[in-house]
């Protein structure tokens, strides 16, 4: 079906645009470079637009290529979203095709337990992948669908294009010794 097709380029374009290396890509897609080549070209044609600075090697993407990464970034992570979601109706989330990657504050560290516990009750099979991140990681992360969601302090860094959940509020206390000083 045409698109499945679609879905495997782009997917091939996606990881070109992340190895930055023609072999690499092809390698991490377990294809020949000249099929990972030939599906970049046909994308092109599709689109009617050119997506990869080529010389002798991978040079970077057009402006175009960017913004079609964006895209395929977020077409990809939509189709992966609905698999899991259909299989979540058939079975419930299993270890196979269920994650949660999540990107977490090093102070909010305490916290995630609370949070992910509650997730693997639900979904036992599920796994969960907790990677310690600053706040702007956490949005490049976001932003890239390296990760499903974040944990981190808004006030100071606030982040962009996301939906937001308090989940506590912090009291912080001085405290010093009892003698008078």
């Amino acid at each position: 079906m045409v698109i499945f097709d679609v879905l495997r380029h782009l997917s091939y374009f996606v990881t070109l645009a992340r190895e930055k290396h023609f072999a690499r890509a092809a390698e991490a897609c377990h294809i020949s470079q000249p099929t990972l080549s030939a599906a970049i070209r046909k994308l092109e044609d599709d689109l009617q637009v050119r997506l990869v600075l080529r010389g002798h090697r991978f040079l970077g993407l057009t402006a175009e290529g960017e913004r079609v990464l964006t895209w395929a970034q977020q077409i990809l992570n939509d189709y992966d979203g609905l698999q899991i979601d259909l299989t979540g109706l058939r079975s419930g989330l299993t270890g196979s095709t269920g994650s949660l990657r999540l990107g977490v504050n090093p102070a909010a560290m305490p916290l995630v337990s609370c949070l992910t516990a509650r997730f693997s009750s639900a979904h036992p099979a599920a796994t969960v992948e907790v990677i310690s991140m600053t706040s702007r990681s956490i949005q490049k992360g976001l932003d890239s669908f390296e990760i499903d969601a974040g944990v981190t302090y808004l006030d100071n860094e606030p982040l962009d294009h996301v939906r937001r959940m308090p989940l506590y509020k912090e009291r912080y206390i001085f405290v010093t010794s009892g003698e008078s000083r």
